[in-house]
């Protein structure tokens, strides 16, 4: 606050001084044996969300598998997903040569941001980005990306949201783990997880938390109709050595949110929201910039048909915690999402205008979304896993989201906070070639062509890749999100997709 205070004093003085001069601006926990119960906030498990529509009921709460939903008919898809095209630009950047601006994001016809030459300390490389604003179009940035240093403590400078989606490239959900109790909650466990995922080169890293309710007994506030951050809390205090330790390590990006917090959500408690992130931008004010705050997952109501949270509630909910974290920090990286299941089409309804959130003038906003399409594949408890997606399944929920975010969104870049199969809700064993191909294409064929910085959901559990238990790869999945695996014969609907 004090900071604020001084802040709006120096714009006060240059004012007078310029007037003066010219006189004349996943819900679920649970474990299982060869199959966990945990779909990771997916698009919405039992109802997924349609372009352009929203997600029909279905959602699970307490472990109990959810029923319902229709899969998405006519070709449409968003199962979760939304694209992010362009991005903000940095303020700092230089004009890239020919007059053509690189925005560290993409624009909807398809060229993405710079690549390779990282930058330390978030300064652009040659080829840079366009000063002011968010706005803009075009433009393939030849130098890059912006680290931002290792340090966990008091690191780099300032990121912009843009070049922080230029560097966060593939990246990995450390779920069902502060947010529910179905894994180990340890720095050891979570750190063995993270040094594998980082070694095959994902450079982002998302820790669902919840917060408001209890996990295990333990609750992470005073009083979940307060929001008030219990600072002793132990589960917190992993969390925090969590965060220090994948901050320290160069390159990689953090995200962490809201995540099942579901009386605020049903009951639309704004105040609780407000106090909850004025707390933790507190708690984390000292932390490096590539750590980046996400308002709340996946805000659908528990009212029996997981409604979606009123628009016009979230949107007040997001601008008093969006006001909270400015106070502390004006340049730490918030995100914003939909209000249901996080699809891409719910952006476009929910965030009709910016306005609570920088009116489109802080570079510091990044949008998310969630892509399970199409959910009759991508979902737990969906049957066999032979069905024919296409491509559009996959490049359909980006491009939904490049029209908002080059519209509406002002360029505001994308981040996919998560996508993934879950196979483990039928099989022991992952050994379907459809899926393997799924995966091979979701990342490296089409989000890093729009510039979509992507976090696979890796849940342990049916969506597991990495085994927290043996600290083992469990299947090729991993690779196959790079772009080469090995698959069992020629077939992509070989005999382990039955």
């Amino acid at each position: 606050m004090a900071q604020a205070r001084w802040q709006l004093s120096f714009v006060l003085f240059v004012a007078l001084a310029a007037c003066t001069t010219a006189k004349s601006y996943s819900p679920t926990d649970g474990s299982s044996a060869g199959g966990v119960l945990s779909w990771g906030g997916a698009g919405g498990p039992g109802g997924i969300p349609y372009t352009g529509g929203v997600a029909t009921s279905g959602g699970n709460t307490g472990g109990v598998a959810e029923t319902g939903g229709a899969a998405n008919t006519g070709g449409s898809t968003t199962t979760g997903g939304r694209v992010s095209s362009g991005g903000t630009t940095a303020i700092s950047g230089a004009v890239a040569t020919g007059g053509v601006t690189a925005m560290g994001g993409i624009s909807p016809t398809g060229g993405r941001p710079g690549t390779g030459g990282a930058v330390t300390g978030g300064t652009i490389a040659t080829g840079g980005v366009s000063t002011g604003g968010q706005g803009g179009t075009a433009g393939k940035a030849t130098g890059g990306s912006a680290t931002g240093g290792s340090s966990a403590t008091g690191g780099a400078t300032s990121l912009t949201a843009a070049q922080a989606a230029a560097a966060m490239g593939k990246g990995v959900n450390i779920g069902q783990t502060f947010e529910t109790t179905q894994n180990e909650r340890s720095l050891a466990a979570v750190s063995a997880k993270i040094d594998a995922y980082y070694a095959k080169g994902f450079r982002n890293v998302r820790i669902p938390i919840t917060w408001t309710e209890p996990v295990g007994g333990d609750l992470l506030v005073g009083s979940a109709t307060v929001g008030d951050v219990n600072r002793s809390s132990t589960r917190l205090a992993v969390i925090k050595q969590v965060v220090d330790y994948a901050l320290g390590k160069s390159g990689l990006y953090v995200v962490i949110n809201a995540h099942h917090e579901t009386g605020l959500k049903t009951n639309s408690r704004a105040a609780v929201l407000e106090r909850l992130w004025a707390d933790i931008a507190d708690i984390f004010a000292a932390k490096d910039h590539r750590l980046l705050f996400e308002f709340l997952n996946e805000p659908h109501r528990s009212d029996g048909s997981n409604s979606p949270l009123p628009a016009a509630d979230l949107r007040a909910m997001v601008k008093l915690a969006y006001a909270k974290i400015r106070a502390v920090d004006p340049q730490r990286i918030v995100i914003i999402g939909g209000n249901q299941w996080f699809a891409a089409a719910e952006m476009a309804n929910v965030w009709s205008d910016l306005s609570g959130v920088g009116d489109g003038q802080d570079p510091y906003v990044m949008a998310t979304f969630h892509h399970y399409d199409p959910w009759t594949f991508c979902g737990d408890n969906q049957g066999t896993y032979d069905d024919n997606w296409t491509d559009t399944n996959l490049s359909g929920p980006m491009d939904t989201m490049l029209a908002w975010s080059q519209s509406t969104g002002k360029g505001m870049p994308v981040y996919i906070g998560e996508w993934g199969v879950g196979w483990g809700s039928r099989y022991t064993t992952m050994d379907c070639n459809n899926i393997r191909s799924w995966y091979q294409k979701m990342d490296k064929d089409n989000a890093q062509p729009r510039g979509i910085p992507t976090s696979l959901w890796d849940d342990g559990g049916w969506f597991k890749v990495w085994d927290i238990g043996s600290k083992s790869w469990n299947n090729n999945l991993a690779d196959c999100i790079t772009g080469t695996c090995n698959w069992n014969d020629t077939e992509r609907f070989n005999v382990g997709c039955k």
